[in-house]
């Protein structure tokens, strides 16, 4: 399931213009589980996310409800996952996205509170867990 210190993978975000990405859609409209990023603004994402975990990604894994990525607190670490998790709020309102770090560890969560959020957060990077 996780990824340990030195695999290099390719964090991948699914296509968000197509609803079957994710895997789910709530039956209740206005709980839907899905994500607004732009076509156009998937590649420099998926991009970013790339280049950070190849640098300094040191575990992935799937938690019960959604995603634990661990890195390494090098230089820049801390600030790139603060401003990547802050644009993942905007687009995959329907996790919750946490940034911690805690000594030379810096730990992102991405949750859920429904069984079809759980399902969503746990997609978001097939690459990494």
């Amino acid at each position: 399931m996780g990824r340990d210190q030195g695999a290099l993978v390719n964090p991948f975000h699914p296509p968000h213009d197509d609803s079957r990405a994710l895997g789910v859609r709530s039956a209740d409209e206005k709980n839907s589980v899905a994500c607004t990023l732009g076509p156009g603004d998937r590649a420099p994402r998926a991009a970013r996310w790339a280049a950070l975990t190849a640098r300094a990604l040191r575990q992935a894994s799937r938690t019960e409800r959604g995603l634990r990525l661990t890195f390494g607190a090098g230089p820049g670490v801390g600030d790139e996952l603060r401003s990547l998790v802050a644009l993942e709020r905007g687009c995959c309102a329907f996790a919750q996205w946490s940034v911690s770090i805690t000594g030379d560890r810096v730990t992102v969560e991405i949750s859920g509170d429904t069984a079809e959020a759980v399902t969503a957060a746990q997609a978001l990077f097939p690459a990494l867990a």
